[in-house]
């Protein structure tokens, strides 16, 4: 059983989508932030402003992070089928050679059943 190169794209789809919804929620928690400052004058909401650009660095971060791997392994998937493809060639074409030497050996041992 070889790998299956649609399977890796639907996983790194899936990897893509993922980084959406993390941009999805950066932009939701924007959205709050915005409100905090705006309806909540206290100290306090200098480190929610601060806690929240955490965050935002953090799912941009691993929004990235997703982004990059997500082609590498379609990539990858795709090199490991040209090697298997490959493999299943060399092992062919050694059955053949294999059987063409089995058959010369067999005629040579034995030429007056021809």
């Amino acid at each position: 059983m070889g790998i299956s190169v649609s399977a890796a794209i639907s996983q790194a789809n899936q990897l893509r989508n993922y980084a959406t919804q993390l941009r999805n929620l950066k932009t939701s928690l924007n959205g709050f932030q915005g409100n905090i400052n705006s309806a909540w004058q206290a100290t306090e909401v200098q480190y929610i402003n601060q806690a929240i650009a955490e965050i935002n660095r953090e799912l941009n971060s691993i929004a990235s992070k997703l982004d990059s791997v997500a082609p590498d392994i379609i990539s990858v998937a795709n090199q490991i089928k040209r090697e298997e493809e490959a493999a299943a060639r060399a092992a062919a074409e050694a059955r053949r050679k294999a059987e063409e030497e089995a058959q010369k050996r067999a005629d040579a041992r034995a030429p007056h059943l021809r």
